[in-house]
């Protein structure tokens, strides 16, 4: 029902009376002071109900006392139906009990029947519609404003920030739905009442309570905070506080918009955990935008750099940091590669502010945006110097030497290559040249290689100092250079340069307290002369070299055809002696050798000779040097050891003399650590006596590694074997050798006999050969007899045994049979 007021111009009362005096009375009454006032009467309890629920009312008057029901009862219905309805009660008596009840029943007046109670009726009436009208209007107003407040309230709770207001006692006093959810409530009763402040982390309490009082004070404030909600999450809130006045009482409250920060804060937590994982990296990080601008470098870049870690660097561009052409490098292929692929790696360099380069292993990623646009680059660089090094080492092993640092053979062959492209272009000339230094072997191996290798360096250091800066010195191995002189215009250029290297050999090289003769054997090929290749140039250089020494050294030669075909000669012999032993082509000769005081033939040495079958008789010194380089003297050697053991044995056994028989021993033999084994086992199985076995061992050989050397003759000569040296005075020729080793003979070297009539020093030296080894207690033996001036001088100095052609040529072992058989003396040649 809605109250019209009393200036409607309709009124409707309903009056509940079921006296019909009392009716006609109060209606005119009522009328005489509101004639707009429609009346209504109703006599029973179904007429009042039904008229009360079709509502529509602005005043009910009842009686107290009905016939039908009572004034309670009435007043309680029309309550019950309309509530706003005002309503009027007649009451004959005056019971204050029956006033209480009724206006706890809603009762608005309460009037006692008197003779003037008509008259004071439109008084109250007036009153209670007057009344009645203010509520209606308040009533209005509070609809509206919880109307209002509905509404601001449905914006507040769609607001995805937390709204509250809190009471200067820090207790909540409102919360929107966002705030709920953010202290985990579960409805609003939860939280209003409750001090926020309780819920903080304990670290931020004092600082809310800071921006509290300041607030109240009339500022405003922000304040970043933990909190922990009711079910025990942890969350980061940021409020923005201001004051909040009530008008009415003047109170200040606390108005508050909080937001949610945690993902903020978890991704500044992140952040700061990168930069320091960043800032502790070893490597340059940087940032950098797509116009290039660098806005990120790392503690490590800046130091690589040299920037200061608080110096500005928003104006810098990645191109700054870069040498010039590994500037090139990244924006022109590393940059477009990134933007294609998405990333791109290689290497490049960082310039850092003294203007050195760094060379980095750099990648560099293009980070887009969800929409695939360029957000930014990034890029990692590491050093990579102490790599770059390592594999500058590396190289430098893998192209030098690394006794002298001079370029190996590898290096070297590409170097003739490009030297020989160089001399296409300019037509010129180019030298290519084998170096050998002549007895270093000797000096190695007599005064140790700590002195050889020095010598080695020695020998690089002088031959770099008379070698032009474009030409190359190289060391392929051993006691062997090579060179490469460029850019010659005529064959008389490679002369000098060649004789400028051999003159400087002429100063001698003092190495630990020795002062060290050498000289250098140098075999030489000309491009385009002698091979246009490179390969070609090494072989025919190689060949020229084995030229020289054959030569005799401390000399060159260049290389020609005839020297070509001289070692395809030697290639065709190699081949051939792999097969001549297992073709039996193989033979041994037998030399007598002869006492000079009786004539009588007191030994024989054993020579081998190569029976080819297309050659013919091929000459030993062509064969055994083969032999000796591919190692084939190992087994050729013990072949010819078993051999002529097994001869001399059969000659005892046909009733002949027992001889003894020399054998040569080789320097590869004489290395096996199985030389005594093997000469034990040859007797054994040939049956031959040691006592008839006298191997012959070259004094270079002998001195090549002493300290197994003496303990193997002192075995051999245990077993009853007799040693002697060969070709003695072509080598070392010690007397403190001599004491050492366990030798029985001296061979004088043929070299030395060939003169000895006519040549004063040769003369001298065999007689001094001869008088130390009477001294030491050893025989002689002098080799390449040929003459009677030679056998008369040798018999004159007590040389004991003499071989040579004078008395016999080497024969096979059927002559040698003939003449053991025939019992040959050659007493009348000695003895003439």
């Amino acid at each position: 029902m809605g109250m019209k007021g009393a200036k409607q111009a309709t009124l409707k009362c309903l009056l509940v009376d079921d006296n019909p005096d009392d009716r006609v009375l109060a209606t005119r009454a009522l009328q005489l002071e509101f004639p707009e006032l429609q009346t209504e009467f109703v006599t029973d309890m179904d007429e009042f109900m039904r008229r009360i629920e079709v509502g529509d009312l602005d005043l009910v008057i009842t009686d107290y006392q009905l016939r039908w029901s009572d004034g309670l009862a009435v007043l309680r219905r029309v309550k019950a139906a309309l509530p706003e309805c005002p309503v009027i009660m007649f009451t004959g008596t005056g019971s204050e009990e029956i006033a209480v009840e009724a206006m706890q029943a809603g009762l608005d007046d309460y009037v006692l029947k008197t003779p003037r109670h008509y008259a004071l009726l439109p008084t109250r009436v007036r009153s209670i519609l007057a009344r009645a009208e203010q509520r209606q209007l308040l009533q209005v107003a509070e609809n509206a404003l919880r109307e209002s407040e509905s509404r601001l309230r449905a914006i507040i709770d769609t607001e995805p920030e937390c709204v509250k207001i809190i009471d200067a006692d820090g207790r909540l006093q409102f919360m929107n739905s966002s705030g709920l959810m953010m202290l985990e409530a579960d409805s609003t009763e939860q939280v209003l009442g409750k001090k926020l402040i309780d819920m903080l982390v304990p670290e931020y309490r004092r600082s809310f309570q800071d921006l509290a009082r300041s607030v109240l004070a009339g500022n405003k404030g922000i304040l970043e905070f933990e909190i922990i909600g009711f079910k025990g999450r942890r969350r980061w809130l940021e409020t923005h506080a201001a004051p909040l006045v009530n008008q009415m009482d003047g109170t200040t409250s606390l108005l508050s918009i909080t937001r949610d920060i945690s993902e903020r804060k978890l991704a500044e937590n992140t952040r700061v955990q990168l930069t320091a994982i960043i800032d502790s990296a070893i490597d340059f990080i940087g940032i950098f935008g797509k116009d290039g601008k660098v806005s990120f470098v790392n503690r490590a870049g800046r130091n690589m750099l040299g920037i200061a870690l608080i110096e500005d660097i928003s104006a810098t561009r990645i191109r700054d940091y870069l040498p010039p052409w590994a500037a090139d490098m990244v924006t022109g292929k590393g940059i477009p590669t990134a933007l294609r692929d998405g990333v791109w790696s290689g290497e490049c360099a960082l310039l850092n502010r003294n203007g050195e380069e760094i060379p980095v292993s750099a990648v560099i990623v293009a980070h887009r945006h969800p929409d695939g646009s360029l957000d930014f680059f990034s890029t990692i660089m590491r050093d990579v110097s102490e790599r770059k090094h390592h594999e500058a080492q590396l190289l430098h092993l893998a192209t030098h030497d690394s006794l002298t640092g001079l370029p190996n053979r590898a290096l070297y062959t590409d170097r003739l290559e490009v030297a020989i492209l160089e001399a296409q272009r300019h037509e010129r000339l180019v030298a290519a040249m084998y170096l050998n230094l002549d007895r270093f072997k000797t000096i190695n191996d007599t005064l140790g290689h700590e002195v050889g290798n020095t010598l080695l360096q020695a020998v690089a250091e002088r031959l770099q100092e008379n070698v032009r800066a474009d030409d190359t010195i190289a060391r392929p191995g051993g006691d062997e250079f090579a060179l490469i002189f460029t850019d010659l215009a005529q064959l008389d250029d490679v002369n000098d340069c060649t004789q400028k290297i051999l003159h400087s050999f002429k100063a001698p090289f003092r190495i630990d307290g020795h002062e060290l003769f050498l000289t250098a054997s140098i075999g030489i090929a000309v491009y385009p002369f002698d091979d246009p290749t490179s390969d070609g140039l090494l072989k025919n250089a190689a060949i020229a070299l084995n030229r020289s020494k054959d030569m005799g050294g401390d000399a060159y030669r260049f290389y020609t055809a005839e020297m070509n075909a001289k070692a395809l000669q030697h290639l065709i012999l190699d081949n051939a002696l792999h097969h001549a032993l297992e073709r039996g082509e193989l033979q041994l000769h037998y030399q007598p050798q002869v006492n000079l005081v009786t004539g009588q033939v007191c030994g024989m040495e054993a020579l081998l000779r190569w029976q080819h079958p297309e050659l013919g008789m091929i000459s030993p010194a062509e064969f055994i040097p083969l032999a000796e380089k591919t190692g084939l003297i190992v087994p050729i050697g013990e072949w010819v050891l078993r051999t002529a053991c097994a001869q001399s044995k059969a000659w005892q056994t046909a009733g002949l003399p027992a001889l003894p028989i020399a054998v040569n021993l080789s320097g590869r033999q004489f290395a096996q650590k199985n030389l005594v084994q093997t000469v034990t086992q040859v007797l054994a199985q040939t049956g031959l006596a040691p006592d008839l076995l006298e191997l012959e061992i070259t004094e270079s050989t002998l001195i090549q590694d002493t300290q197994a050397s003496i303990p193997m003759l002192h075995e051999l000569n245990a077993l009853g074997i007799a040693i002697s040296i060969d070709d003695f005075g072509t080598g070392y020729s010690s007397l403190s050798y001599l004491k050492r080793f366990p030798i029985n003979a001296i061979k004088i070297d043929q070299s030395f006999v060939r003169d000895i009539y006519t040549d004063p020093n040769d003369a001298a030296i065999v007689s001094a050969i001869i008088a130390m080894a009477r001294s030491l207690g050893m025989k002689t033996i002098a080799e390449g007899v040929e003459t009677n001036e030679q056998l008369t001088f040798l018999r004159s100095r007590q040389c004991d045994l003499m071989q040579g052609y004078y008395f016999s040529r080497p024969v096979t072992a059927g002559v040698i049979t003939q003449m053991l058989g025939e019992s040959w003396n050659l007493s009348f040649v000695v003895n003439p």
